[in-house]
């Protein structure tokens, strides 16, 4: 029996000294993202080269990959700007929902320091890197995703002949799916259509452009990004007629956050939709995600969602066309809008 605890232990310690490299590995691709591709080179004024040395101390304490992404999470987390962050394969299935990542934009190989060992043969010293294990097809799996959505589910009411959808998020596609349901079901007997965008965080850059395409077409965005300047944002689809040309109005308020404000911005200054509510809250740092090899995501704020003219939302948020603060009256006066003799 000893021998077989003495045995098992050895077995440990070995796992944990493979896993190790590979570890450090993941933690540098995570680190050298932000400090390549945040939008705001002075990192929210915080040493992102002090925060790297204290999470490289940290990660000796590390002894599984759940417990190696909560750290890159927490690091992440160090940026306190509300959007960037770490998710886990197992997160990035259940939060994503398949949505697409980039590729790192850079080779592991390049990413650990040189360092200089005698080269056998050779006099002197010569640089070398040190050698990176390619991560194999994947780490231990982490249990299994629950099946249930860590999201509120969107929710579609017809009444009055208005269609009223209220979306949670736009990270999930359900969302943007149910708006579309919606449409093809109750188009040709509705007066309009109300999206509810009440506490809603916001998302994915891809899914507001999504969503917009609903309703309007155009390139109403651009991202004002970290070394590339501004890059024009189109709607998805880009050409076209919207699936629907019927009354919108948009419900915002202080909680409404990043991609929401700006669907609710570009469907404002399209003239597309008339906006009911408070001044949303002026936080729209647009989200990148990139792709570990292991089917982990980090989620990077590489740029800040503006109008494709005009200043940025950034600090100052969507001003709504008719400012009602009590949130019974908002759907109310929604309702009035649509209805109203035309």
């Amino acid at each position: 029996m000893r021998g077989w605890v003495v045995l098992l232990v050895l077995s440990g310690s070995l796992a944990l000294a493979q896993s190790t490299p590979v570890f450090a590995l993941r933690l540098e691709q995570a680190w050298r993202l932000v400090k390549e591709r945040y939008y705001d080179t002075g990192f929210n004024g915080v040493n992102w080269e002090t925060v790297g040395n204290t999470y490289r101390i940290k990660l000796s304490e590390i002894r599984d990959w759940e417990g190696l992404y909560r750290l890159l999470d927490e690091m992440y987390g160090e940026l306190g700007d509300d959007h960037s962050r770490v998710l886990s394969p197992a997160q990035a299935r259940r939060y994503l929902s398949g949505g697409q990542c980039l590729a790192l934009p850079f080779r592991d190989q390049d990413l650990l320091p040189i360092s200089t060992q005698p080269t056998p043969g050779a006099p002197g010293a010569q640089p070398v890197r040190p050698v990176i294990p390619t991560p194999q097809p994947s780490p231990p799996p982490l249990p299994s995703e629950p099946s249930w959505s860590p999201y509120q589910a969107p929710q579609v009411h017809f009444t009055d002949g208005v269609v009223i959808v209220r979306l949670s998020n736009l990270v999930d596609a359900a969302g943007l799916s149910a708006l579309q349901d919606a449409i093809r079901r109750y188009d040709a007997r509705a007066r309009g259509y109300v999206l509810d965008l009440r506490g809603n965080p916001g998302g994915l850059v891809l899914r507001m452009a999504e969503v917009a395409g609903v309703f309007m077409r155009g390139v109403p965005w651009r991202i004002v990004s970290r070394g590339m300047g501004a890059v024009p944002l189109p709607t998805i689809p880009f050409l076209g007629r919207p699936q629907t040309h019927k009354p919108l109005v948009v419900l915002i308020d202080g909680s409404v956050n990043s991609a929401a404000e700006g669907l609710a911005g570009a469907l404002k200054n399209a003239r597309r939709a008339y906006i009911i509510g408070t001044r949303s809250a002026g936080n729209t740092e647009a989200l990148t995600p990139y792709c570990f090899p292991d089917g982990g995501v980090a989620l990077v704020a590489n740029g800040v969602l503006a109008p494709f003219s005009g200043p940025t939302w950034e600090g100052r948020g969507v001003e709504p066309d008719l400012v009602e603060a009590d949130p019974r009256e908002q759907l109310e006066a929604a309702l009035r809008y649509i209805l109203r003799p035309r």
